[in-house]
């Protein structure tokens, strides 16, 4: 692990594996075609190992989510015919409860290994996804069960002035119109 990344939006940080880097909105675009895809997504050079979150806007806060893991199992049936579920669980991370969902689906011909995290943030539902190609996840999995340790809630980013407003300009007297003051 190398580089700490910090999605503001949500207050989490994660520490990443070297090489990782933010995809752009069209090559998120072009991977997740024809779906929409998540906000956000970082992966290695080839996009064969990415961590993707994003912010939904369906607040979770209040719901079991022991009691709603059937639920979830059934939208994800739905949503990804073919679906091979690996492991289905609540647990407790940063002192928060966390639904982990891992499976195998396929999207465009490939197999993907998917670890999905679930939990309530800010009034929303956090939802990172951690996948592998099938065939390199046994390669990338010891990296993305480390990025899932290094996960920190709660963490304060200063707000970004990302365009400043322009300093107030200052009028000068223009070229050639002095005023006269003998002239009284």
């Amino acid at each position: 692990m190398a580089n700490d990344f910090t999605f503001a939006q949500a207050g989490l940080k994660i520490d990443l594996p070297n090489g990782f880097s933010l995809m752009s909105r069209a090559d998120i675009d072009q991977f997740y075609a024809p779906t929409r895809g998540p906000g956000f997504v970082i992966g290695n050079a080839a996009h064969t190992v990415t961590i993707s979150y994003d912010l939904k806007a369906q607040d979770i806060a209040g719901m079991n989510l022991a009691q709603s893991l059937k639920t979830f199992e059934q939208v994800f049936e739905q949503r990804l015919p073919g679906l091979v579920w690996k492991e289905r669980k609540l647990l407790e991370h940063e002192k928060q409860q966390w639904l982990q969902l891992e499976f195998v689906s396929k999207s465009a011909g490939v197999e993907y290994y998917n670890i999905m995290l679930i939990t309530p943030i800010k009034n929303q539902m956090l939802v990172l996804n951690l996948n592998s190609t099938l065939p390199e996840f046994p390669k990338a999995e010891p990296q993305l069960r480390a990025v899932m340790k290094s996960i920190a809630l709660n963490v304060v980013v200063p707000e970004m002035i990302t365009n400043p407003a322009p300093a107030a300009a200052v009028k000068k007297p223009a070229a050639g119109k002095k005023k006269d003051k003998s002239a009284s």
